[in-house]
């Protein structure tokens, strides 16, 4: 294994790492995470959730369960993309360039299949561990932090990510918890602000029938969920870089494994 650099991980460094590729390449991570992130959100509330009414008879019933398997499985590759072009963004930027969206997106569709197969993984077991007191699940999920990122990034195959991401977490696992539990008050004052955005728009659906609620809960949610996808993509990735730079030195610029 590699000797370690002198400096330590830091919160800071990730931090400014996810927020500098985000004001760096805006049009790639916020496209991105609107597009394939909210989009398949939007496009499900729009044939399904805005007839609630209709969902409950028998031929619309059918109809809606079909449509949500659907949109379950775009869900679920939409997201790998997610996952795979702003991965390939914040690296991008972690080398002092910009990544155009056709070098993001061929990335990410190269490897889409194993980030859906690690993913799977990963989530299938932190939710086995998180049955078993909780604990289990948490170190599992420190533990594998980065995996997707070293999917998109490193040809490690499926079972390779996940000890590659073992060995770079190793030392810094405690951090990374912190990192997570600020993540957690963070998502907990979002969704206090969401909840006071949307008693503001029932107060004001409520006095001026002008204004449409369903309308806009649904740009607000598109809002969240986009935002929401671009950080939590960009701020996995600045970690994984972050831990590779402790563990292994400066990341170097590697064009050539892009379009192998």
């Amino acid at each position: 294994m590699a000797e370690l650099n002198d400096r330590s991980v830091s919160i800071g460094r990730i931090f400014n790492r996810a927020f500098g590729v985000m004001g760096n390449n805006p049009g790639v991570v916020f496209g991105v995470a609107l597009i394939l992130g909210a989009g398949p959100q939007l496009l499900y509330t729009l044939l399904v959730g805005t007839n609630a009414a209709l969902v409950r008879q028998g031929s619309f019933a059918a109809a809606a369960i079909g449509a949500s398997l659907l949109m379950l499985l775009i869900s679920i590759v939409s997201r790998s993309l997610v996952a795979g072009c702003i991965t390939r963004a914040t690296v991008a930027y972690s080398q002092g360039r910009r990544a155009s969206l056709g070098e993001c997106l061929s990335v990410a569709i190269s490897r889409f299949v194993p980030v859906i197969a690690v993913s799977f993984l990963f989530g299938l077991a932190v939710m086995l561990g998180m049955v078993l007191l909780i604990v289990p699940g948490v170190m599992l999920a420190v533990m594998w932090a980065v995996v997707v990122p070293v999917t998109v990034e490193e040809r490690t195959g499926i079972f390779g990510a996940f000890g590659r991401s073992q060995d770079l977490t190793r030392g810094a696992r405690w951090k990374i918890f912190g990192l997570f539990l600020l993540l957690l008050l963070i998502a907990i004052g979002i969704g206090i602000a969401a909840g006071l955005v949307s008693a503001m728009m029932i107060g004001i659906s409520y006095t001026n029938p002008a204004v449409s609620l369903t309308t806009s809960a649904i740009l607000f949610n598109v809002i969240v969920t986009t935002i929401a996808s671009a950080l939590w993509a960009s701020l996995q990735t600045a970690l994984f870089v972050e831990l590779r730079e402790w563990k292994d030195g400066p990341m170097e610029t590697k064009l050539g494994e892009i379009f192998e």
